[in-house]
């Protein structure tokens, strides 16, 4: 993978050069990912034209308004009565390839002990989402460390918090170059939808292939264990 590259920067996201290399590696491995700025950063916007680009079945969830029921659907008995479905609607989780759980430090204790499964293990109410491939999330700077801007903004509860195999600070616009700052301000783009980047489909086949034959090489753990 290219430490120079610009495929964030073909999509339109701009100020996260510093970090492409880390965000590109989470779309290789399939970790979740966590991304923490202020309002306006472009967190959302960067997850979002993420899931376009791949041509990806994506949702976008606002942890802060959502409730389990939006996620999962209306819970019905089978035919037999024998176990529960769920009444599929466009937004229900069901068939997602990639989720993004916005706000997630301004939901609830209780909803985010809910979304442990499903950034953990990609499951809900113990059934697997077989589709699942990307779990994201993005949120304000907690209010304790932010002072008075982000009063509503809590600290993750640390089990949760401690899913997410990698956690990105976004930079602000006092952060951004010269020549970023003009592309940001440019309304030209504005309320654009990227089309599926066929470049970057097929960069990420072949980084995945090479991170999968990496894997492969590695000791199990029956042979380190062995050698201790």
């Amino acid at each position: 993978m290219a430490s120079n590259s610009n495929y964030l920067t073909a999509l339109g996201v701009y100020g996260f050069k510093s970090v492409e290399p880390v965000i590109l590696a989470a779309l290789v491995t399939g970790d979740p990912l966590l991304l923490i700025g202020r309002s306006g950063t472009g967190k959302t916007f960067l997850l979002n034209s993420l899931s376009e680009a791949l041509g990806l079945e994506h949702r976008h969830y606002n942890a802060s308004m959502v409730s389990f029921d939006d996620l999962v659907g209306f819970p019905y008995p089978d035919d037999e009565k024998s176990s529960v479905r769920f009444l599929e609607t466009p937004a229900t989780v069901w068939g997602a390839e990639s989720v993004l759980i916005d706000e997630i430090s301004r939901c609830r204790p209780e909803q985010q002990n809910r979304l442990f499964s499903l950034i953990h293990e990609r499951r809900i109410q113990g059934m697997s989402l077989e589709k699942l491939r990307y779990r994201w999330a993005a949120m304000n700077p907690c209010g304790l460390d932010s002072g008075a801007d982000y009063i509503g903004s809590e600290p993750l509860d640390q089990a949760l918090a401690d899913r997410f195999s990698l956690i990105l600070k976004v930079g602000d616009w006092d952060d951004l170059c010269l020549e970023d700052k003009r592309r940001v301000a440019n309304p030209a783009g504005e309320g654009k939808v990227n089309v599926k980047n066929e470049e970057l489909c097929q960069a990420l086949a072949i980084w995945q292939a090479s991170f999968q034959q990496l894997l492969e090489k590695c000791p199990s753990n029956s042979h380190l264990s062995k050698e201790s």
